[in-house]
């Protein structure tokens, strides 16, 4: 068990068969709820040894450099040092490693082929992180709203300041062809009272007029045959699936419709259909941080009991939730993926913060629609984009540094823990299992990952922020990375990868996706008694 995996440490009392006491220590795992137990010569090295582990396993937030990640690089950034005689300022001058996800880079591949294109990169608007501190400091919108203009600069202040978070609604993914498109933001400031906001309205506007004409432009493929669509969704009514006349962006709502209502009595809430025209809001129902660690905390204890009845283990494995958190996941990411692909809509994806269920949702669309993503290479740029530059908040969720169920500075919050990357990691394990030769990356690949969540071997996910990591952390010049370690690793990379050569997209029947979500039994069970995988 890696030191900084470990969750707590409780001192413990054991009785021999041979009636005799014996001290010793329970070590909880924070990932798959494994535990060590060891017994000690002496109450006194059992108090040496808890506190030595409550020491060196929780350094606190304040003090995340004494983490395995950095003190495994610390010899090289010290003898990287080099002092300013004039100012005594110290430059670490060692060569950062590689930042896979590089904006430029990303969205001028995505639009290269668009002529004219209707998307623009903005690399000023939040530069300094001063626009939004967890968004990444390039980011992209309509190009009918240039960045050099005082007009775009007021639309994109007042949007911000109108959602939460500051999370205004920026561009992800773009097919490179027509106005089809991913767009990402935290929830409005709505509140009871109904309020609105002229910038954020018109910005949404503008999504429509861009991807609108950039169809009005392309060739559109046919919509596929009605018994085609009845397949492709399961489902003989179609009424749900069909956009009317009028609408010309989809608003996916990630969050249960009464988590949404229940936020405006908190000033925020969701966006109202009558005031942003040509939108259409649907309701997802992924659960919120609870409901994921609630249902983690039992598929672990499920998975290492003892004294689980096997006869019913399917049964005791879906009461745990943990498979149909899965599905409404992927439910909801194929669904996006469905009226971009088939009715070249734009998406519009938020839940309250923009940074747990709608950084899975995104990433799980582009790996259904775009082969790039389903690369080596592209799974990486995938996740630094959508999940490390977009802020999803690794520190908070995953508690690194930190212990839980006590009090202190180097004590998490409870309340903010949630193993939401491992749930995505576990639906991308989904699709990589179902359609194995679609992936160049193997369920070892992703078993790895999510080992080194918790392990803080490397600086990759640590940090809740872009701006955490480069501005203040110095993650890349002062840890070494996980993706590196992982193109080394032997088996991660999948020889029987197609090369994307069975067409792009990915848009399996949704049943066959859904009805196909399986106990990833090589990860969940890796630590139990019982003999599970084969």
């Amino acid at each position: 068990m890696p030191l900084a995996s470990v969750d707590r440490v409780e001192k413990s009392i054991y009785t021999t068969a041979q009636n005799t006491t014996l001290m010793g220590l329970v070590l909880y795992g924070k990932d798959n709820g494994r535990q060590l137990r060891f017994t000690t010569p002496s109450y006194a090295d059992t108090l040496r040894v808890h506190e030595s582990i409550q020491t060196y396993a929780f350094p606190g937030r304040r003090n995340l450099g004494y983490l395995f990640a950095f003190e495994s690089k610390r010899d090289q950034v010290m003898n990287s040092l080099v002092i300013d005689p004039a100012t005594g300022k110290k430059t670490i001058t060692l060569e950062p490693t590689r930042k896979r996800f590089d904006a430029v880079t990303e969205f001028s591949r995505q639009f290269a082929h668009m002529q004219p294109c209707p998307w623009t990169i903005y690399t000023k608007v939040n530069i300094n992180y001063q626009l939004c501190m967890s968004y990444p400091s390039i980011l992209a919108g309509p190009s009918s709203l240039p960045e050099v203009s005082q007009e775009t600069q007021r639309i994109l202040r007042q949007s911000a300041a109108f959602r939460s978070e500051q999370r205004l609604p920026v561009l992800t993914w773009s097919n490179g062809k027509d106005g089809t498109s991913l767009w990402r933001a935290a929830q409005p400031k709505v509140g009871l009272q109904g309020n609105r906001s002229a910038a954020d309205e018109q910005f949404l506007q503008q999504i429509q007029e861009a991807a609108f004409s950039a169809n009005s432009l392309a060739t559109k493929p046919p919509i596929p045959p009605k018994w085609v669509l009845q397949k492709l969704i399961g489902t003989t009514d179609l009424s749900a699936w069909m956009p009317d006349r009028t609408t010309r962006l989809k608003i996916l709502d990630l969050r249960p419709r009464a988590s949404a209502m229940a936020n405006r009595t908190s000033g925020y809430g969701y966006e109202n259909t009558s005031n942003y025209v040509g939108c259409t809001l649907q309701f997802c129902g992924i659960g919120n941080i609870h409901a994921v660690r609630d249902a983690s905390n039992k598929i672990a204890s499920l998975c290492n009991s003892q004294t689980t009845n096997d006869s019913s283990w399917a049964t005791n494995v879906e009461d745990t939730k943990w498979l149909s958190h899965i599905r409404t996941i992927l439910s909801a990411s194929w669904e996006a993926a469905y009226w971009m692909h088939i009715h070249r809509l734009p998406v519009f994806l938020h839940c309250s913060h923009g940074w747990d269920r709608t950084s899975q949702v995104a990433v799980l669309a582009q790996l259904i629609l775009d082969p790039y993503f389903r690369t080596m290479d592209g799974f990486v740029t995938l996740i630094e984009k959508d999940f490390l530059a977009f802020g999803h908040p690794f520190h908070t969720r995953c508690a690194h540094g930190e212990g839980r169920g006590g009090e202190g500075p180097n004590v998490g919050d409870d309340s903010q823990i949630s193993p939401i990357f491992i749930q995505f990691i576990d639906a991308a394990y989904q699709l990589v299992n179902l359609f194995p030769s679609e992936f160049e990356i193997t369920p070892l690949y992703l078993k790895e990952l999510a080992s080194h969540v918790y392990s803080c071997r490397f600086g990759t996910l640590l940090c809740d922020t872009e701006r955490e990591r480069e501005l203040v952390a110095g993650i890349r010049q002062r840890t070494h990375s996980v993706w590196d370690h992982l193109e080394r690793l032997e088996g991660t990379r999948n020889l029987d990868y197609n090369g994307g050569s069975s067409g792009g997209v990915l848009l399996m029947p949704l049943p066959l996706l859904l009805r196909n979500v399986n106990l990833w039994v090589d990860r969940h069970c890796q630590y139990g008694p019982k003999v599970t995988a084969v």
